[in-house]
């Protein structure tokens, strides 16, 4: 049985043109140890429930923005990911990251509750 929010995602991924495949892979997301950056970003995407394609795409939407953002953050910040590497998963020039972690950067020093919150729930997430 389907929770009522994995539907309404299904139905927004659907509308975004995602197959159906690529929604049930994303819905049955099963954890494995983080051994790659796509291991990384496909647990920050699930983290945020939108799907990893959604987020290398040019739309703009503040929780797509978001997610890359925090994926940029660990990746390069936590697990010292080359930025070009970063840059070459998300489809975005390298100089977006180093905006992309100074704005995270800024969040923790002014000490931004719902950060702080979603670095403390990402770190849970990645060292089970």
């Amino acid at each position: 049985m389907y929770k009522w929010h994995d539907v309404s995602l299904a139905i927004e991924l659907t509308k975004k043109g995602l197959s159906v495949k690529e929604i049930k892979d994303f819905l049955n997301y099963n954890q494995k140890p983080l051994t790659t950056p796509y291991d990384l970003f496909n647990s920050i995407c699930n983290y945020y429930n939108v799907h990893p394609k959604l987020v290398k795409g040019s739309d703009r939407d503040r929780k797509y923005v978001k997610v890359r953002k925090m994926f940029s953050y660990f990746a390069c910040c936590k697990f010292g990911v080359i930025q070009d590497d970063v840059a070459f998963i998300l489809n975005k020039h390298r100089t977006n990251l180093v905006h992309y972690n100074k704005q995270i950067q800024g969040f923790i020093d002014i000490k931004d509750f719902d950060t702080l919150q979603d670095i403390k729930n990402i770190n849970k997430l990645i060292n089970k």
